[in-house]
């Protein structure tokens, strides 16, 4: 009786890290290679997919540094724009990062006199 392996999931970064100069395969595809030899070996077929990739309001609040409620808050005024599944907010990846880059940029427009004037001088 053949074992289904389990789901393999390789995120993006993953991926973008690999780029190396060695002819090494990087660790993500020698994960591949491995899940699809195992298949291959109990005569199964593999069927690669891709997904959107989404996150929690709780997943964009660690990775910026705020709390849940205030990605909550934004959701609702519409500065990052969410997904319902369910009764559940998701934020996809690229508006995530759309959102933190125009985040950044209003923050250095912000401070960018300050910072000239502290490192430079008055002119």
């Amino acid at each position: 009786m053949s074992m289904t392996p389990a789901p393999l999931t390789i995120d993006p970064e993953d991926v973008r890290a690999s780029v190396q100069e060695t002819p090494a395969l990087p660790a993500w595809l020698e994960k591949v290679a491995e899940y699809v030899q195992h298949a291959a070996s109990e005569g199964e077929t593999v069927t690669l997919t891709a997904k959107q990739r989404m996150l929690t309001p709780q997943q964009v609040a660690s990775l910026t540094g705020v709390s849940r409620s205030t990605i909550s808050r934004k959701i609702k005024a519409g500065e990052i724009h969410a997904v319902k599944v369910g009764n559940r907010n998701r934020i996809p990846y690229d508006e995530y990062q759309r959102w933190w880059d125009q985040a950044m940029g209003d923050v250095i427009e912000l401070v960018r006199d300050d910072l000239r004037e502290d490192l430079f001088g008055t002119r």
